[in-house]
């Protein structure tokens, strides 16, 4: 009988140890497979990117890029198709997850995007400042070929400075 008992304390020792042996590497490893789509989503930005849609019923093109160390998020700015003013934006991007600020005057937030990344489509909502104003945006990513079609904003020249 003391066999028998001494066996089955063996038996949940080792059962235990086993688990708390796993149970790090488990998780080490849940966090690497959680990690995948944010170094994804981050290294899609490592080039500058060329994105185009609507924000509300204008048309914009926005460009996005990795600020200059990748972990501190992305940045970049767009415009209105017929407008000069350049809008900076700053903010970041988890997984598929992305919160940006904008700032027309390059100090003060002028206001705040929120929205998911799937595919080649960025899309959710903006909102002013003090949150009175809220516009759907949908943008999808321009490939290399399409920018070369891009309808230059107001004063004649493209964001590639051609005519």
């Amino acid at each position: 009988m003391m066999r028998a008992l001494r066996g089955r304390l063996i038996a949940a020792i080792c059962i235990a140890c086993s688990g708390a042996l796993l149970g790090p590497l488990s998780q080490a490893a849940n966090e690497q497979v959680a990690s995948a789509p944010t170094f994804a989503s981050k290294a899609l930005f490592a080039k500058p990117v060329a994105l185009r849609g609507k924000l509300g019923d204008a048309d914009i093109q926005a460009t996005l890029r990795n600020k200059e160390q990748m972990e501190e998020g992305i940045e970049g700015e767009y415009f209105y198709f017929g407008r000069s003013l350049k809008v900076l934006l700053a903010g970041e991007i988890e997984g598929e997850d992305l919160f940006m600020e904008e700032s027309e005057n390059g100090t003060d937030v002028s206001g705040q995007w929120e929205g998911k990344l799937q595919g080649d489509m960025l899309a959710g909502e903006w909102q002013s400042a003090d949150g009175k104003i809220k516009k759907p945006f949908s943008l999808r990513i321009v490939k290399a070929d399409e920018k070369t079609t891009q309808k230059p904003p107001a004063g004649g020249k493209s964001v590639n400075g051609k005519q």
